[in-house]
């Protein structure tokens, strides 16, 4: 199995488990396309992180739960790393998929997440 199949399968489980809506796996599932042409050789739990937090973030936004801020401290320290612009521009790129309109909170910790996939 692939990593395209294994992050497809994850989707599908939170979906089937009613997780995640239909709305949120459709958008998930196009995200894996993206980060996978950004970065083909993605490692695996990188890849799950990332595609499990956006999908469970996008349901978070849908139903109305805020998710806490990200500790200034660790945002200032993230914008230092090599990959941070990259990560910014891939965000921009993923959010313009979608409709969910991911409040600043929810952005900074995918902006977390892929400087981790990308580095």
């Amino acid at each position: 199995m692939d990593l395209r199949d294994i992050l497809n399968q994850r989707l599908d489980i939170l979906e089937e488990n009613h997780v995640i809506c239909k709305k949120v796996a459709d958008y998930s599932r196009k995200a894996v396309e993206r980060i996978l042409e950004e970065k083909p050789d993605t490692e695996e739990d990188k890849a799950a992180m990332f595609i499990t937090h956006l999908a469970m973030a996008g349901q978070r936004v849908l139903d109305g739960v805020v998710e806490h801020p990200l500790d200034n401290t660790l945002l200032d320290g993230i914008k230092k790393e090599p990959v941070y612009q990259r990560a910014e521009v891939l965000k921009e790129e993923l959010l313009k998929d979608t409709d969910i309109q991911f409040p600043e909170a929810e952005r900074n910790f995918l902006t977390v997440h892929l400087c981790n996939l990308l580095s």
